[in-house]
């Protein structure tokens, strides 16, 4: 079987060489799964926790409302930063962490906006007939659009999404890019020793680092944050960690010490709760794009398509970052856990369902084939045909996974082939398999923003003596 014993580690069981070791060297268009149980229909979007489902069907942004004075948190962040530059640290403090708070609430509301719209669309019950009844021209198709258009302009209206970003103040996506990777962390790292909340400031080094493993000076610092006087090793944690994270933990806790039930109970959560997360951020991709020219219709589409393609395939793979360790498609190994637990309480079926779901990620797994001839031994008689399907939401991952890369081989080999025979593309978006950006590289074809801000974080990541 599978070893990682790293991610069994609850979070005040840790080993801190261990933790130090991980900060140095390590660190589905949207999935509409199924629920556990199979069903054809469903008032929310299948594959939600109850808390997800609360989230969607609830206000969007009552989490954090709208700041009072009318800042974003793009203003918030730039106050915390005049803070810091001014030594002044407890508003440096306070303007940051209302600026990750006001993030948060803008990433969730729009991710869950998309999220609805999407479902609404295509959900008959709710949507009603189409304008016509032939699918003349595929316009049925654009119909959908539309619909998921006015829905999306309504959603952002009823839960103000836009006050939380205005566009004029991040046309080139500069303050996204500070969110998204995380760079409001080295200032709160400092600002967190200054103030003399070291616990706090540990965790945002270590939260840094689980992003950015190769970051030698934050890695320093963190080492040093772990022996300050008054530090508490067992709060330090991720501060974006994903809510599947602490759920799948447990679960695998729980096996280990023969708590079945618990664990099938956390492992069943972990599994919806670990869908809606990812969606979340691939809905998060459906963003604007600047295309860096005026294409035609077509291209226009399949441009922005193959952007948020890639953007949403990156989602899989960060949903694999785990408290600083990299676990490669990490969705499958629920099933690997959940085979196991349920085979322990004797529910045959689900044992055997959960190891069927399992071998669509890893067809040449030796282990499992083996685990499921003890459950047809001793089931024997009781054996029907469900045993045999694989789970409803394991299928459509699966499926949309394998989908997603023969399209991203497909755009690479093809529009590759075509600059070979020297035609040109019109656009660069078709080259690599990698996250799309509008960086500018310089001559020695590294990022020049990317350098700008190495050398304007140098100094942050060591707070001021």
């Amino acid at each position: 079987m599978i070893d990682y014993v790293e991610l069994m580690i609850s979070r005040r069981r840790w080993n801190w060489k261990l933790l130090l070791w991980i900060a140095a060297f390590g660190c589905l268009v949207t999935l509409t799964a199924a629920q556990t149980k199979d069903s054809d229909t469903s008032d929310v979007p299948e594959g939600t926790s109850k808390e997800a489902e609360n989230t969607i069907q609830s206000d969007y942004g009552s989490s954090e409302d709208p700041p009072e004075d009318g800042s974003s948190f793009i203003d918030q962040y730039e106050q915390g930063v005049q803070a810091y530059l001014t030594n002044e640290w407890e508003d440096c403090v306070y303007f940051l962490e209302r600026a990750l708070e006001g993030y948060r609430t803008y990433y969730e509301s729009v991710a869950n906006c998309r999220i609805e719209c999407e479902f609404a669309a295509r959900d008959v019950k709710r949507r009603g007939d189409f304008l016509h009844g032939t699918n003349i021209e595929g316009l049925q198709h654009y119909e959908l659009i539309l619909r998921r258009t006015l829905c999306l302009s309504k959603c952002a209206r009823k839960y103000a999404i836009y006050r939380y970003l205005p566009f004029s103040e991040d046309f080139d996506g500069h303050y996204m890019d500070i969110f998204q990777e995380l760079k409001v962390y080295p200032y709160l790292y400092a600002c967190y020793v200054k103030s003399n909340r070291v616990t706090l400031a540990a965790s945002a080094a270590y939260t840094y680092l689980v992003k950015h493993p190769e970051d030698t000076v934050m890695k320093k610092n963190f080492e040093q944050a772990i022996e300050m006087p008054g530090i508490d090793r067992d709060e330090i944690h991720d501060l974006e960690e994903k809510q599947f994270v602490e759920l799948l933990i447990g679960g695998i806790v729980d096996e280990q010490d023969g708590n079945w039930e618990r664990a099938i109970e956390r492992l069943e959560a972990s599994i919806k709760q670990y869908i809606f997360d990812e969606n979340q951020c691939r809905a998060f991709c459906e963003g604007e794009f600047d295309h860096g020219f005026l294409p035609d219709f077509i291209t226009a589409i399949g441009n922005h398509f193959t952007n948020a393609l890639y953007c949403k395939r990156n989602c899989t793979s960060n949903m694999g970052m785990v408290r600083g360790k990299y676990y490669d498609n990490l969705f499958p190994r629920h099933y690997q856990h959940l085979q196991k637990a349920y085979y322990h309480v004797k529910r045959y079926e689900e044992s055997y369902r959960a190891g069927m779901s399992y071998l669509l990620f890893h067809v040449d797994d030796l282990d499992m084939p083996e685990a499921l001839k003890t459950i047809e031994a001793e089931a024997k008689g009781t054996i029907t045909a469900s045993f045999f399907k694989a789970r409803r939401e394991a299928i459509e991952y699966s499926d949309r996974m394998q989908y997603e890369e023969k399209l991203a081989r497909f755009i690479k080999q093809e529009f590759d082939l075509l600059e070979d025979d020297g035609s040109k593309v019109e656009d660069d978006v078709f080259e690599d398999d990698e996250p799309i950006t509008d960086e500018r590289l310089d001559e020695d074809g590294e990022s020049s923003q990317q350098n700008d801000d190495h050398e304007a974080f140098e100094e942050v990541y060591t707070p001021n003596s």
